[in-house]
């Protein structure tokens, strides 16, 4: 059945639904992720079967960008949704992408099995960042990556979505707004995009403030901060231009277990963060790819945690999503996608070590969003569970909740 709509919710609707919202903040042991005794993955075939689970997109969307899986009580019978967000031609500081075209992205939910709609749901502005949160039971998406960026909290049984307004305002100088989100030991991480110099933060922790809706930034590490060469061991000063994508990396990874990956696309690097409860330890790894001295620009991260799984793939200039059965291949391996910006397009593995991308048979115009989907192994394999967490150094919530009855 297709629903579609979008109603706002008052600040009182909302104080009910978060407080009724079941929220578990995790607190598992520390993973030895510093560890360079890790086992390499071995691909055991140039391509992955693929179906197509999405062959267009719904009338009147175009875009797909981001992707995530979510199962609620109210919505196709509490089976397992995958979600992904058309982003409709909107410019990346929410301004219609030409005259009196649109400026609310589509959010849309797609039956796991059959591929059936049954939610879409309109969010204001051009959505960049798209995240399940199982245990508030709800959907993340931030909006506007340049400027003008903002957090919204989906309840996707309702159809209904709940604004929160940043504080501070992520932008500097009308520059700077967020992007990915990754939810990881009980707290929620977004990206810092487009900043306006090396001096800004790459990441942030928020924190809700239910009461005001307001959606709390507190950095995490910056754009300028020292770090770990992985390959290397040298200590090197990031100045990341880019930060883009970030991901909550699972316990079966064979290195950066339990930590936060953030990518920062236009530098070809990838930024692992740990013990995020005090000091940070950050450890970059350089990427490479099939074309000699390329920069990978790299936008989709996914990890099997499982032998048995699917790996949606979207593809943001096709229009479409295929599922690529990863049957076979072992648990900790890393999916990466290189979107068509720099004319090499591209899924493929990455190496934990080198940070060299080996790339699959498969071919798409312009890969984006990337999401493992086990099958088996009593994992839901979409990198929010099965997590060792070692944001906090093994101490417990250093951060406290995520959620406040208060401003």
């Amino acid at each position: 059945m297709f629903a579609k709509g979008t109603r706002a919710i008052g600040l009182g609707a909302v104080a009910f639904l978060l407080l009724a919202s079941s929220i578990v903040l995790i607190g598992l042991p520390s993973a030895s992720a510093g560890s360079t005794n890790f086992r390499t993955v071995t691909p055991t075939t140039s391509s992955l079967p693929s179906t197509t689970f999405v062959a267009a997109p719904p009338s009147g969307a175009a875009g797909p960008d981001d992707i995530t899986e979510l199962a609620v009580h109210g919505l196709d019978h509490g089976r397992a949704v995958i979600w992904t967000a058309y982003q409709n031609g909107i410019n990346p500081d929410g301004t219609a992408g030409k005259t009196g075209g649109p400026t609310a992205s589509t959010v849309v939910g797609y039956d796991r099995v059959s591929g059936a709609i049954v939610r879409s749901i309109n969010i204001t502005g051009k959505v960049d960042g798209l995240a399940a949160d199982a245990a508030m039971g709800t959907l993340i998406a931030t909006v506007n990556e340049d400027d003008h960026s903002g957090f919204n909290l989906i309840y996707p049984s309702l159809g209904a979505v709940a604004t929160y307004t940043y504080s501070p305002d992520p932008a500097v100088s009308g520059n700077g707004g967020t992007d990915s989100i990754a939810v990881l030991g009980g707290h929620i991480y977004v990206v810092h995009s487009n900043p306006n110099d090396t001096t800004q933060a790459a990441d942030y922790l928020v924190t809700l403030h239910r009461s005001t809706l307001t959606a709390q930034l507190t950095p995490v590490f910056f754009d300028d901060s020292t770090a770990t060469d992985a390959s290397t061991g040298a200590s090197v000063t990031l100045a990341l231009t880019d930060p883009d994508t970030n991901f909550a990396m699972p316990s079966v990874t064979p290195r950066f277990g339990g930590g936060l990956a953030t990518i920062s696309q236009a530098d070809g690097k990838i930024i692992f963060a740990s013990h995020l409860g005090g000091t940070p330890h950050l450890r970059v790894l350089n990427l490479s790819d099939n074309v000699t001295g390329n920069v990978p620009p790299i936008d989709g991260f996914a990890v099997a945690t499982c032998r048995l799984g699917t790996l949606f793939v979207v593809d943001a200039k096709a229009g479409t999503i295929s599922a690529l059965s990863t049957k076979g291949w072992p648990a900790g391996t890393v999916f990466v996608g290189e979107p068509s910006d720099n004319g090499n397009p591209l899924i493929g593995t990455l190496n934990l070590s080198s940070g060299h991308i080996t790339s699959l048979g498969n071919h798409f115009a312009s890969p984006k969003g990337l999401l493992f989907v086990a099958d088996g192994c009593g994992s839901s394999g979409h990198g929010d569970h099965d997590v060792h967490d070692e944001s906090d150094g093994g101490r417990g919530s250093g951060w406290g909740s995520r959620v406040r009855d208060g401003p």
